[in-house]
């Protein structure tokens, strides 16, 4: 097992939360660098909470009882430092919200290097769920952010399209950050949510998940 691997099992087995010293000490690594690189890579990906109790910060395990995803290498980048409506903003906040729902994550693709694949794949007892998800424009010199978002919600739309082709009992999601523009084109084909059968997840600019399933047929 990897340090990863075996840091997740332990903050499973663990619900009340573990600090980065504990985790150090009870899984003998040489450093505890290596357990708060690898805590705060897990936090990255919405798997865990880090928060501070007593003076110390915790990590609490909010990724189901699923495997913990191999995320791709190179994901340096902080979050903060992009705006809450980039797509990789959007899919940790996607993330957390299943884990918190009792979804187990089972990968999460690396949005940051456009890696191929679902964005987010979950699992929930028997069921599968296939989520992509898109951020929101800054637009062009040449191109405003509400053409460039037509073109982005189109290419979600045509994910579900492909999905829903290679499975037809799996659950589907588009997950987007809450804008007008989206919402609009949204309206326009409320036709087809209930033939394709996805939830919208409309993530809003606190971290807020508001889904919206088909309507019952």
């Amino acid at each position: 097992m990897t340090i990863l691997d075996r840091i997740t099992a332990y903050l499973k087995e663990n619900p009340e939360g573990v600090d980065d010293d504990e985790l150090t000490q009870v899984l003998g690594l040489k450093r505890r660098q290596q357990a708060n690189s690898r805590c705060r890579q897990l936090a990255k990906q919405g798997l865990i909470e880090r928060r501070r109790v007593d003076g110390k910060i915790r990590n609490f395990w909010l990724g189901g009882s699923g495997t913990s995803p191999s995320p791709a290498k190179g994901r340096a980048q902080k979050e903060e430092t992009e705006p809450w409506y980039s797509e990789r903003n959007v899919q940790a906040a996607i993330v957390k919200h299943l884990a918190i729902e009792g979804w187990a994550i089972r990968s999460v693709a690396d949005t940051a290097k456009r890696e191929h694949g679902k964005d987010i794949v979950a699992e929930r007892g028997r069921t599968l769920l296939w989520v992509t998800v898109k951020g929101y424009p800054k637009g062009t010199p040449k191109t405003p952010p509400t053409t460039q978002a037509g073109h982005w919600y189109k290419q979600a739309i045509f994910d579900i399209i492909e999905y829903r082709g290679e499975n037809k009992t799996l659950q589907l999601g588009v997950g987007l950050p809450d804008f007008p523009k989206y919402r609009s084109l949204a309206e326009k084909i409320t036709w087809f949510q209930p033939l394709a059968r996805f939830t919208y997840y409309w993530v809003k600019e606190t971290g807020e998940i508001s889904p919206y399933a088909p309507p019952a047929c």
